[in-house]
């Protein structure tokens, strides 16, 4: 179902020659609780025996042994950010080869494999935005969970409002989730058997993996900056199952639920962070069809009052069927696509409900009785990258739309400085770009103009959910016969530790001619 991975920039490569001159080609993958290696099969060999050591020294007696035509092992129980030394040796009836020797490093960081991005034999949906670029995923190819992309000690804002597994969750003890990986999809199931003992007094079980881990207050994916982030899944029931639910969501971190809490607001022993209006949590699908909530409305007490938003998708067949979800979040609103297709849009500029700090991503499966099970194909994240330090997207207007561009301006193939495209903004028309910034940061906006009229240019700092100016900057710049340059020197707000400002970049023409801009260039200081 799926390609052969090729792996990131931590593998290293070790090459012998067998008896027969067959060269041996051994790759490593190092994670915090597992090495992975992988070999080519040599044609002569019945076994290979696997030897490994955090002291430099090969042990006498084989670790392991795999089996002919068996070309892969993981080794487990590995410590963490230690470098192990590995060795290698087909053993044929002839003899045995030479053996090989490699090292590798336990890393407790991911970083994304550029060949495997390159390389997806399933593809997105067409719901990516154009010019975005892979930058976090998981195609689930493993036979072992990743543990440097996910915790699975489920919790949540909600668990801990309502203590739920209150001294488990303290003592790091959670039930651990039904997991079942075939070496191309992930099942996260519950059970009879699976997990163990339910979640809720309920009766109720999960089984989740998470970005985040509310015990420890380690968070694996850095997705402040926002993003489109889409799963591929297949989901059903079976039995008398009861209480049942898949989901795909976005919830606040911890390690306390401050964002549960409006800001200003003194609940449940803590100081609220979350602005009246942000969600806490966003739901892309729960349910066995696929319900997209948005939770955020809290009194003063800490009691949930109901969502900020709520939304059904009709006219799907959810129940196993491949289905694609994905929720493109901007500094601009949130935006949710079943199968490509987009479904709904909260993108109000007077009413931003988009986070503006990290968010944990789940996957997870309830059930009480009977069975569930949500097959996942991968996860990945994608976001426009920050190219030559340019903050923008789509700065010279390449791309076939506008978009993240928005606003009354026009694309134009006739006059432009460099490319394909730049854009003509006549009287009364405007051209804006809502993104996240690092706070208290000096920036300069560049870009060039050519026309007879003038241009507002506004870059603000904005409040967030209401979108009012809190720190402004202006110039006006008249363009000329030829396309001329023109700067603009501003920072970024103060704001909460962690936490993006959102900005908004504005050309406006207030002239009485039209001006056409191109090669638009927002840079850190």
């Amino acid at each position: 179902m799926k390609f052969l991975a090729v792996f990131s920039l931590s593998i290293f490569f070790a090459y012998t020659t067998y008896a027969q001159s067959e060269p041996l080609h051994l790759k490593t993958l190092g994670t915090r609780s597992w090495v992975r290696l992988s070999w080519n099969a040599i044609s002569d060999a019945t076994e290979y025996q696997i030897y490994w050591s955090a002291k430099s020294t090969q042990p006498g007696k084989a670790n392991a042994i795999v089996k002919s035509p068996g070309t892969s092992y993981y080794i487990q129980g590995v410590k963490p950010e230690t470098l192990y030394d590995v060795w290698l040796k087909p053993v044929g009836k002839s003899g045995s080869a030479r053996t090989i020797h490699t090292k590798v490093f336990t890393s407790k960081k991911w970083e994304i494999d550029q060949q495997e991005a390159l390389h997806l034999s399933i593809p997105s949906s067409a719901a990516v935005p154009e010019g975005m670029k892979l930058f976090w995923q998981d195609e689930f190819n493993d036979e072992l969970l990743n543990r440097n992309k996910w915790s699975t000690q489920y919790y949540s804002n909600l668990d801990f409002v309502e203590k739920y597994n209150w001294a488990e969750f303290k003592a790091g003890m959670l039930p651990e989730p039904g997991l079942i990986l075939t070496g191309s999809t992930l099942h996260l199931v519950t059970n009879d058997s699976v997990p163990v003992k339910p979640f809720m007094t309920s009766g109720r079980k999960i089984s989740s993996i998470q970005t985040y881990d509310w015990n420890s207050n380690e968070n694996l994916l850095d997705n402040k900056r926002g993003g489109y982030f889409e799963v591929r899944v297949k989901r059903k029931s079976s039995g008398k199952a009861e209480l049942v639910n898949t989901a795909y969501w976005f919830d606040s971190p911890g390690p306390e639920p401050a964002y549960y809490i409006e800001d200003g607001d003194h609940a449940l022993g803590l100081t609220g962070k979350r602005p009246h209006g942000q969600v806490f949590e966003i739901d892309v699908f729960e349910n066995l069809n696929s319900e997209i909530v948005l939770h955020g409305n809290v009194d003063s007490t800490g009691k949930f009052l109901h969502n900020i938003g709520q939304y059904d998708v009709k006219g799907v067949d959810f129940v196993d069927h491949w289905v694609t979800h994905g929720l493109l979040w901007t500094a601009a609103g949130l935006k949710f696509y079943v199968n490509g297709e987009l479904k709904k849009e909260w993108s109000d500029p007077a009413a931003i409900k988009s986070p503006d700090h990290f968010m944990n991503l789940l996957l997870g499966t309830y059930g009480k009785n009977g069975a569930v099970d949500m097959e996942v194909d991968y996860a990945r994240g994608y976001q426009w990258p920050v190219e030559k330090g340019n903050e923008l997207a789509n700065p010279s207007f390449e791309f076939k739309q506008l978009f993240p561009w928005t606003g009354t301006a026009q694309l134009t193939t006739l006059t432009k400085r460099t490319g394909k495209n730049g854009v003509v903004i006549a009287p009364g028309q405007s051209l804006v770009q809502y993104l996240y910034l690092d706070p208290d940061k000096a920036y300069q906006l560049t870009y060039w103009s050519k026309g007879r009229g003038s241009i507002t240019v506004n870059a603000d700092n904005l409040v967030p959910v209401s979108g009012q100016v809190e720190k402004g900057y202006q110039s006006i710049d008249k363009a000329g016969q030829d396309f001329t340059s023109h700067q603009m020197n501003f920072s970024t707000a103060h704001t909460k530790p962690g936490h993006m400002k959102t900005i908004r970049i504005g050309f406006l023409n207030q002239s009485t001619a039209d001006v056409i801009i191109d090669d638009i260039n927002l840079q850190q200081k």
